[in-house]
């Protein structure tokens, strides 16, 4: 009777968060970086079809390789998609990006698989598995990016997949453990060369004194021959999945780590408390900051107290000496996949974009920890009054249940979520839609109040809305046309009649409200989450030479 409970409980929930995503995966605008991403995997489909002799035509504006200047980006998941997409027929760009995002969310489907197993692994309970999954699921931010974020959170997942193809490793380490695991180490770091600190923390556990539970005794000789079982394939099969290393191996990788450890091609303002940093320059604590503020209070506290227990176990009663037993390990390496990362950001100075998008592959780690905590509270009120462990409970409920209706009125906005430690005020506080994602709505109300023939778009802040045009109906996007700002006026005064509209998301725009004091503008849209205006279009109606942008 347990084990069909069991069975049916995780098929009803994976059930619903598969469906979920397959039915909202549509619904997401495009993101700034998609086309790069796409036009990344043509760059390399194209050396590759010349590399191996392949009989593939592509159009004369695609680049060669060595004159791309972001090879050094992992590809693997772009390559695969741009892959079905040549397979399917797919031509229209709003076809191939709507079927990126479907893709997109299955591989994040396959991450909260991932996690389930590793929570289990790691609690000895399928119960907390499917607690981690949803805990995952309802994570407002990461739901968001799981249908266009097709690096990040693509990386998150790969990155989990290796860190549960290792526990598993550490756990009992066979040959064929050894191989998967360097196969999942391979993805990872195809994905996103930081994917590489896989390999020394691997190394560095599997060395560990063996007088635990995970590892039975054996032989130096098999140990040092597993690892190299294990260095032999991450490497190797990387070389394969990252067509960029095909020619200098070793001097590429090198290059690409230096480029992307600290990425200055991109130095560009950011907005974090209200101040505007270079992201070239940025205050050791701004990854910190935007965790707290962007992740459920829920899962702050309970990470808060899995640290606290971590370390009473690991300082106190193991006196670091955590390789003794294998809770106390497993712990020991989630808590430095998480840690070791935000270390290295500080030390490297390394060029962060708006939020801590590039930083979400600790995420799963964080929760993990954050489990921990939530189990040892649990155990902590085991034979004592039962109204604790109802209050916890509850708790947990209606914090994942207030999360969850967010979500669901932010949709699909939710990569906007800030918890309430941000207070209010976010567009003068914090970089909002710096994906550009509400300018879809925006776009496809415009065209469906304005019948016009021609249509002009500007836009007053980084609002990326030529990306945006992608993702609309072939006969809406040549309706419309895009000029800079600047020009605006005199656009107008030469053609009165002909209808422009002006976007502000408020990014990088230090004065928020200035065409609401200028009166040849009107407002037309604006879009709100949780009361919060997030991106503001505005119609010229008439000159006024009364505002200087």
């Amino acid at each position: 009777m347990r084990a069909k409970i069991k069975t049916f409980s995780i098929i009803i929930v994976f059930a619903i968060l598969l469906l979920t995503g397959l039915l909202s995966y549509q619904d997401y605008g495009l993101s700034t970086d998609e086309e790069a991403c796409h036009f990344r995997a043509v760059v390399t489909a194209k050396y590759i079809s010349e590399t191996v002799g392949l009989k593939v035509t592509f159009p004369d504006t695609i680049p060669a390789m060595a004159d791309y200047s972001d090879r050094d980006h992992g590809v693997l998941f772009d390559l695969v998609a741009y892959g079905l997409e040549r397979l399917l027929g797919l031509q229209d760009s709003k076809q191939i990006f709507i079927f990126k995002h479907l893709l997109t969310f299955l591989v994040f489907f396959a991450g909260l698989v991932a996690f389930y197993q590793l929570v289990t692994r790691r609690l000895k309970d399928w119960r907390w598995g499917l607690l981690g999954a949803v805990m995952l699921f309802l994570s407002p931010r990461l739901f968001a990016d799981a249908f266009y974020n097709a690096k990040d959170l693509v990386f998150m997942v790969t990155y989990l997949i290796a860190m549960s193809t290792a526990s598993s490793l550490f756990e009992k380490p066979t040959l064929g453990r050894t191989l998967v695991h360097g196969l999942a180490t391979a993805v990872a770091i195809a994905t996103r060369v930081m994917g590489i600190v896989l390999i020394p923390a691997t190394i560095f556990f599997l060395l560990l004194p063996q007088k635990r539970i995970y590892i039975a005794p054996e032989p130096w000789s098999r140990r040092l021959g597993r690892i190299a079982a294990y260095l032999a394939v991450s490497l190797v099969l990387t070389i394969l999945f990252w067509p960029m290393l095909w020619s200098n191996p070793l001097e590429n990788f090198a290059a690409a780590f230096q480029s992307l450890s600290r990425f200055e091609r991109w130095s560009k303002e950011v907005l974090l408390m209200g101040r505007f940093y270079l992201s070239t320059d940025l205050p050791w604590y701004f990854s910190l900051v935007w965790i707290a503020l962007t992740t459920p209070l829920l899962y702050l506290g309970l990470f808060l107290a899995g640290l606290a227990d971590w370390l009473r176990r690991v300082l106190i009663q193991q006196k670091l000496r955590f390789w003794q037993q294998s809770e106390a390990l497993a712990d020991t390496f989630f808590q430095a996949l998480f840690w070791g990362p935000l270390v290295s950001v500080v030390i490297f100075n390394s060029v962060l974009y708006d939020g801590w998008r590039q930083l979400y592959f600790i995420y799963p780690a964080f929760l993990i920890i954050a489990l921990t905590g939530l189990q040892t509270l649990s155990q902590m009120f085991n034979g004592k009054k039962l109204i604790w462990n109802v209050i916890l409970a509850g708790i947990v409920t209606l914090s994942l249940g207030s999360t969850a209706v967010w979500m669901f009125r932010a949709h699909p906005l939710q990569n906007v979520y800030f918890n309430t430690l941000a207070s209010s005020d976010w567009r003068s506080q914090y970089d909002l839609d710096y994906w550009g994602l509400a300018n879809r709505a925006a776009l496809e109300a415009i065209v469906a109040s304005d019948p016009s023939e021609q249509i002009l778009i500007a836009e007053i802040s980084a609002a990326s809305v030529s990306e945006s045009f992608r993702i609309l109906e072939p006969q809406d996007r040549a309706r419309l046309g895009l000029i800079p700002f600047d020009s605006v006026v005199n656009t107008a005064a030469a053609a009165p009649h002909q209808p422009l509209y002006v976007f502000n998301n408020y990014k990088r725009q230090k004065d928020p409200d200035i065409l609401d004091r200028d009166p040849a503008y009107v407002r037309f849209y604006e879009k709100k989450v949780a009361g919060e205006t997030i991106l503001t279009v505005y119609q010229w109606v008439g000159p006024s030479n009364e505002v200087q942008p």
